[in-house]
């Protein structure tokens, strides 16, 4: 559009008229009213500002409008991106454009102003806070997007007028979350220009060079591509496939990047042409296909199908790489017209083509990765950890892995069983002990494969730690872990803090109560409040010995008598009173330790981890010498009278193989009522050695057990395993 038209001297209708007349030119149909009011409206308030090209402000609104208009968006689309500078560079306030063009076009207007506000601490914070207020604008109006890229394309398109330093920082934000964004939105079309322009504008030079090389091999590709599309058009025409094939090379940006993945120059990277082939129906993709791969050789390992597998931004297609004549390779995308539509303008054709309206889909693949994005930023209260994240999220090259039910989830490269876990049910990741990937059972950390099956596996009683959050790499799963370790876990922490101060206040057998003592105790400990101290000492952050110094300081009083009385009274009882009574129902926090798996009857001791409660080990697990020296985080533990409860225990038992042995061994645990968790016999010539890991309530229950198995013909030895399953820190709870 003629700048002219803008400048005081020319008047508002003429330029009103000559706009209009752009946007009919582009879309016939639509409806002016509202836009030449949105023009007009949007021509006062800028009126007396002017770029940095020289050329009035209005230049850029309208530009952005005849993008919009471009995409056939609607009258309101196209009004919000005439007026989507007003709430930022100039006087006018959100309520005067809700009172003149309705709430509607507030909403879109608002959604792509940048926040103002300066309380925060850096620059990054307030892109993080405008990039978090943009998504959840999306989530009201998906429109918002759809504006805000073409307020960036113009940028783009005229930013050669800016300083070098603030050309650099535009440009590369783009890279950084513009064009990644709207690749995830499966905006191709708009993700395709943002790259080239910004590319141009951070390297020239490269830039400049990759074009000379396209340019100046336009007719050698020209050739290259009637090779492929001649014979192809012949074949279809046989077939009576009706079909449109256009060959292009790969944009600017993506080729630089094949160069700098693969360390080639030009020269040398051969899959830079794609032939795409558009048909009217998903038989006729396949079709295709098949005809395509019977006249030239696919390359093994680069056939895609989108079709049946789409990607999680919308995008559908099959995509295969064949060898043509003299070794050219060429990639052929294969997609109905409205795949093709779908693929070049993303949430813009599902907008317009699909849903018929600006609410999200439930089922929209497109529109997945935006609701959960949405979902996992409500417990993210930093702005810089947000802002990573995004970035993170944005960049992530997909897997996709199905339930039993055969049902498809999509996760970033890397994702972890745990991640699986979150992303079918929160309820399932914060309850998840491991899976089951193709049949075999793996830990939480597994990293997953594309194609995989994954059935997982859950215990209720487990729960999230803050180890948890180096297992995960989705967004969502790091949200739902903070958010149970903020919320649930802190009233476990709160808890088990509470039960550790009174019983290590208990065994000072002071006369006072601990309340009386809670103002000063705080003070000391430099503590809020009472509920903040028990959560620092129930997640190890606080040792129990720094809150009982307080008592020393202090000298509190005791009871002599009642402590003499107390000690000669568990003396000749055998009674002893424990800091802490475990494998009750109520074990709040409280871990047994793998390595050694302590059952009720066996000595043991505990250890205040940090961030994941109590750690209880047998006294003679070799793990223990790692922390007993730490008396601040060591606690004295003891058994919770409980027979409710079932403990995992492995036996070894040797003896002379014979036909029956496992029977009659069987048959024991069967009379004591214990259940099997897991058997394996292994054979050595006439010697047999099984191992049994079954399920008891106390250590006493093990005696007859084992009384009952010596009496088995043949059996020489029966113990109880003490080979620990590991010596390293993280196992040992520590």
């Amino acid at each position: 559009m003629d700048p002219s038209l803008f400048l005081p001297t020319a008047s508002i209708d003429e330029a009103a008229d000559f706009f209009i007349k752009k946007i009919q030119e582009v879309n016939p149909k639509i409806p002016t009213h509202l836009i030449e009011r949105a023009f007009r409206y949007s021509w006062e308030a800028h009126q007396n500002q002017i770029r940095k090209s020289g050329e009035p402000f209005l230049a850029h609104p309208v530009a952005v409008a005849l993008i919009l208009a471009e995409q056939r968006l609607d009258a309101i689309t196209i009004s919000a991106g005439l007026l989507h500078d007003v709430l930022e560079d100039t006087p006018v306030t959100r309520e005067e454009i809700q009172e003149k063009f309705g709430e509607e076009i507030a909403v879109l207007v608002d959604g792509v102003t940048k926040i103002k506000s300066f309380q925060m601490k850096s620059h990054q914070e307030r892109q993080a806070e405008t990039y978090r207020k943009m998504l959840l604008s999306m989530a009201k109006d998906l429109r918002v997007i759809i504006i805000k890229f073409a307020d960036r394309l113009h940028n783009l398109r005229t930013l050669k007028y800016l300083d070098p330093e603030r050309i650099k920082a535009i440009a590369a934000e783009t890279l950084d979350i513009y064009a990644p964004l709207a690749h995830r939105l499966g905006m191709a079309r708009i993700k395709w220009e943002l790259e080239d322009l910004a590319f141009k504008h951070l390297d020239w030079e490269q830039y400049r060079e990759i074009v000379m090389k396209v340019v100046a091999s336009r007719s050698e590709r020209e050739t290259i591509i009637d090779g492929f599309v001649f014979p192809l058009r012949e074949r279809l025409e046989e077939e009576h496939i009706e079909t449109t094939i256009v060959g292009r090379p790969k944009h600017f940006y993506s080729i630089y990047r094949k160069m700098q993945e693969r360390n080639k120059p030009f020269e040398e990277i051969y899959d830079l042409l794609a032939i795409r082939v558009i048909v009217g129906s998903i038989r006729d993709c396949y079709h295709v296909l098949g005809i395509i791969h019977s006249i030239w050789t696919p390359i093994q390992d680069r056939f895609k199908d989108y079709i049946s597998t789409p990607k999680s931004n919308g995008y559908q297609s099959l995509h295969t790489t064949v060898f043509g004549e003299k070794g050219t390779i060429v990639e052929m995308q294969i997609r109905t017209w409205e795949m093709n539509q779908i693929a070049e303008d993303g949430i813009a054709a599902h907008w317009l083509y699909k849903s018929g309206g600006k609410e999200m889909s439930k089922d929209d693949h497109a529109l997945v990765w935006l609701k959960n994005l949405i979902d996992w930023q409500k417990d993210l209260t930093d702005s810089t950890e947000f802002f990573e994240f995004f970035k993170i999220d944005l960049f992530h090259a997909e897997i996709f892995v199905f339930t039993p039910k055969g049902d498809l989830i999509s996760l970033p490269k890397g994702a972890t069983i745990l991640d699986f876990a979150f992303a079918v049910h929160t309820d399932l990741g914060l309850h998840c002990i491991g899976a089951k990937v193709d049949g075999k059972i793996e830990p939480i950390n597994k990293e997953l494969k594309s194609g995989q099956s994954v059935e997982i596996l859950r215990l209720n009683s487990k729960k999230p730690s803050i180890d948890w959050l180096r297992e995960v790499k989705t967004p969502k799963a790091r949200s739902a872990i903070r958010h149970w370790l903020k919320t649930t876990g802190r009233q476990e922490s709160i808890d088990l803090g509470k039960k550790i101060v009174q019983a290590s206040y208990r065994r000072l057998h002071a006369t006072t109560s601990f309340s009386d003592h809670i103002p000063g105790l705080l003070q000391h400990l430099g503590i809020n409040n009472a509920d903040r101290m028990y959560e620092l000492v129930g997640s190890g952050e606080l040792a129990i010995n720094k809150v009982m110094d307080f008592f020393q300081v202090f000298k509190i009083k005791k009871s002599v008598p009642s402590n003499m009385v107390s000690r000669i009274v568990d003396t000749f009882t055998g009674r002893h009173r424990p800091g802490i009574l475990v494998g009750g129902n109520e074990d709040i926090m409280v871990r047994f330790a793998k390595c050694c798996n302590p059952i009720p009857g066996d000595a043991i001791i505990g250890f205040v981890t940090r961030g994941r409660g109590i750690s209880v080990h047998r006294t003679d697990c070799v793990n223990v010498a790692l922390f007993t020296g730490d008396m601040e985080r060591t606690i004295e533990v003891a058994w919770e009278n409980s027979e409710q409860k079932k403990y995992i225990v492995t036996l070894e038992i040797t003896g002379s193989d014979r036909t029956g042995l496992l029977q009659e061994i069987s048959r024991v645990f069967s009379e004591f009522k214990v259940n099997i968790i897991e058997g394996v016999i292994k054979t050595r010539g006439q010697q047999a050695r099984c191992t049994f890991n079954i399920e008891i309530a106390h250590r006493n229950q093990l005696k007859p057990i084992f009384r009952s198995i010596q009496r088995v013909k043949g059996i020489e030895n029966v113990s109880r395993v003490k080979e620990y399953i590991s010596e390293d820190r993280k196992e040992a709870g520590l």
